[in-house]
């Protein structure tokens, strides 16, 4: 047995040496780029672990018990905060969509980002609060969490949401999310270790003292700045679309693609649900510093405990889901989860069994460390399945409604603070002092142990709708690159490579649906051997992705698709003159569609889609273009993005010549006359997409149909380029 695991070992170890720089065959990933994306998670973590602890919340420890901010002013100012945060969020989701840079849509603002939240946060736990008094530290934490809405949520952003886009195998997200995972998780793991041990050196063991803090901090800043350029450096995204498919989407066009996904709103809900199961996150800490159950030294090492925990759902995660899938890891951990939130509330009079409880809770909340961004992916493709375009930064737009639900069940915690006695004027120096009656504080531990249980019970119930399955994840993926291979073969820019690689999915899909589905349950009936079984599950599969190419292949000859493109072939042909001819009862036409069956039903939800979109270009249009839509010069605009160009290169070379002032001062009038035209220009170009939107879907409708009109083709370039190939 030692002799086959060795030669495993070896194997694997091969098996890294040979895909260190290119990924092997079916995956996307190298092994470096898996290291560098993982390695610098610790990085991005260690500052994720700093801003976090510094961000508006009704449970922030250091604002709360180390500043002594009340816990009624607390929620105050976090409402501010997240009311405030919905038009940065807005902001951050259009500049994800919509802004190009080369490196792509997420690497760019892991260091634009990163560096900013790195100074904020210096800034924030250095300031003398107790010298500037009450009110200034009010004021100065709510300019800090103002930045850090912005600068920190898209680092985190950035770099949670990479891997959304460094594959599209959900299987290999999942294997690089658990690696990635088990890497990060030893920075805050580390960092609570830590913590009491230099809260025993520098404040008699207080936790909560602001000197801990900027003891640790700087050393997490220059660890994070270092390896999120690791990450930076080493990663590239992978986007299955087409290569001359335009990667800009108006922002309300966006909002209304994601609204309509019903896999965002089943997670989200989850999220909005089990607000309440973070209510025992401050126990431990509590145990330790206010009932004094463990000595520093000990507590280190309870967190520390605690923090291996997290190690085994990420090692188990991805096999658990390639054996059973997401949604039932998913079912599975949140009942585990409740249980044990149930049992510390017999057991927190001993730190020791309260971390027993607490060891196996994270070791469920683990395996959603690693589902959440498979999840989070799989919903991503679903959406560019649905709509046609790569949707990423919407969705924290979207879920920016669920701020409005969070603003509401945030009040039940500080009412619950209050009620036992933590609030400004109840007797103490320091509100909180009032956990060192040990009565209050077992009561107050106690609801809150309550509470947790019941928010991870509410949080398990939405998990049961989810029904996108891995099989279906896959399914989507191919028919994203038939989509790809189609628009780029029609626009001539498919290579030969791309023709090859996709045709030959569609072959097999053939062959596939062909063998048909295997009956896995005669099979386990008759007690067949579990290989055989595990084949015939294959099978089917198999058989699922391949119906599933089929039908993207035949898509255009269902009734509901023929009648589509009969509508927009009629729109198409129109031209952009047509949008102000759109008749004003043509929404009630399509509203009095039959929808007996249904194909009818599909028919008719499409043509009233339709209409509405129609109606809303032809209101554009009348505000924008009162006498008529005229065509808009992209040629103009791309030239003025050319020239300023040229003069930043003029401008830069002058900078190193050292040239002198008046000649730097009119290249940089230029440059800002270039950048108002250009601004002018884009507006312009807005007010013409919202006008004639339903004239550009209908023409990319009706071209997507007949490039898939010419499969025929491409299965003849196929079998040349292999017959080349095989010579």
């Amino acid at each position: 047995m030692a002799k086959i695991d060795i030669k495993e070992s070896i194997g694997k170890l091969k098996d890294v040496k040979q895909y260190w720089r290119k990924p092997p065959e079916g995956k996307y990933m190298s092994f470096r780029e898996i290291m560098a994306y993982s390695v610098g998670g610790f990085g991005a973590y260690s500052v994720f672990t700093m801003a976090q602890a510094l961000l508006l919340s009704t449970t922030n420890v250091i604002i709360g018990n180390t500043i002594g901010i009340q816990p009624m002013h607390m929620y105050a100012m976090y409402l501010i905060s997240v009311i405030t945060n919905i038009p940065l969020t807005m902001v951050r989701a259009n500049m994800v969509d919509n802004v190009k840079y080369k490196e792509g849509k997420y690497r760019p603002y892991l260091l634009r980002m990163g560096i900013p939240t790195i100074a904020i946060s210096m800034l924030f736990v250095f300031t003398p609060y107790s010298k500037v008094g009450y009110l200034w530290s009010c004021i100065l934490i709510f300019i800090y969490n103002f930045g850090l809405q912005f600068f920190y949520n898209f680092f985190y952003d950035a770099y949670e949401n990479l891997i959304h886009v460094l594959s599209p195998n959900s299987q290999e997200r999942t294997n690089v999310t658990a690696i990635k995972s088990m890497i990060y998780s030893l920075s805050p793991t580390i960092t609570n270790f830590v913590t009491p041990l230099i809260a025993n050196k520098v404040a008699d063991g207080n936790i909560y003292d602001l000197r801990v803090y900027q003891w640790l901090y700087p050393f997490i800043a220059v660890t994070g700045v270092a390896l999120i350029i690791l990450v930076y450096a080493r990663t590239e995204e992978k986007i299955v679309i087409a290569k001359t498919h335009p990667m800009k989407i108006k922002f309300m066009d966006a909002l209304r693609e994601v609204a309509k996904n019903k896999y965002f709103w089943i997670i989200s809900l989850a999220g909005w649900l089990g607000f309440l199961e973070t209510c025992t996150y401050v126990v431990l800490q509590w145990l330790y510093n206010y009932a004094h159950l463990c000595t520093p030294e000990q507590y280190a090492f309870v967190t520390l405990i605690r923090g291996t925990a997290y190690s085994w759902g990420m090692i188990l995660a991805p096999f658990a889901v390639k054996r059973w899938g997401k949604k039932k890891v998913l079912i599975v951990t949140n009942l585990v989860n409740i249980f044990f939130l149930a049992l510390v509330y017999p057991m927190m009079h001993s730190i020791w069994t309260v971390l027993m409880c607490m060891y196996f809770n994270s070791i469920a909340d683990s395996f959603i460390l690693v589902l959440n961004p498979a999840i989070q992916a799989d919903i991503r493709d679903y959406q560019h399945y649905k709509s046609g375009e790569r949707i990423d930064g919407m969705f924290g737009a979207v879920a920016m409604i669920g701020s409005f639900i969070t603003m509401a069940t945030s009040s039940v915690l500080p009412a619950v603070y209050e009620k036992y006695g933590i609030f400004k004027g109840n007797g103490y120096e320091n509100m909180y002092d009032v956990l060192y009656d040990v009565n209050i504080l077992y009561k107050l531990v106690g609801v809150l142990v309550i509470l947790s249980a019941v928010g991870a019970a509410l949080n398990l119930i939405p998990y049961f709708f989810y029904d996108l399955t891995e099989t279906k994840q896959k399914g989507i993926i191919q028919i994203l690159k038939i989509r790809a291979m189609f628009e780029d073969y029609g626009n001539g820019v498919l290579t030969d490579e791309d023709m090859r690689s996709t045709m030959t999915v569609i072959r097999e899909a053939k062959e596939r649906a062909a063998d048909g589905p295997a009956d896995v349950a005669v099979l386990k009936k008759q007690k067949a051997p579990k290989e055989e079984i595990r084949a015939a599950m294959k099978q089917n599969e198999d058989y699922e992705i391949a119906a599933a190419v089929l039908e993207e292949l035949e898509r255009f000859s269902t009734p509901a698709e023929r009648e589509k493109l009969k509508r927009m072939r009629r729109v198409a042909e129109a031209g952009i003159e047509g949008v102000d001819k759109t008749e004003p009862g043509v929404l009630n036409e399509a509203k009095l569609l039959p929808s007996g069956t249904p194909q009818e039903k599909l028919i008719r939800k499409e043509a009233i889609a339709d209409a509405k979109l129609a109606l809303r270009c032809k209101k554009a249009a009348a505000k924008y273009y009162p006498d008529g839509v005229t065509p808009f010069d992209e040629e103009k605009l791309n030239d003025l993005f050319e020239r300023e160009k040229s003069l930043q290169e003029e401008k830069a070379a002058l900078l190193k010549q050292k040239a002198g002032k008046e000649e730097i001062s009119s290249v940089s009038a230029q440059l800002r006359e270039a950048a108002r035209n250009i601004k002018a220009l884009q507006e312009e170009y807005q007010h013409y997409l919202e006008s004639t939107k339903v004239w550009h879907e209908a023409k990319k409708y009706v071209t997507q149909a007949e490039n898939y009109e010419r499969f025929g083709e491409l299965d003849d370039l196929y079998k040349s380029v292999n017959d080349e190939k095989a010579e």
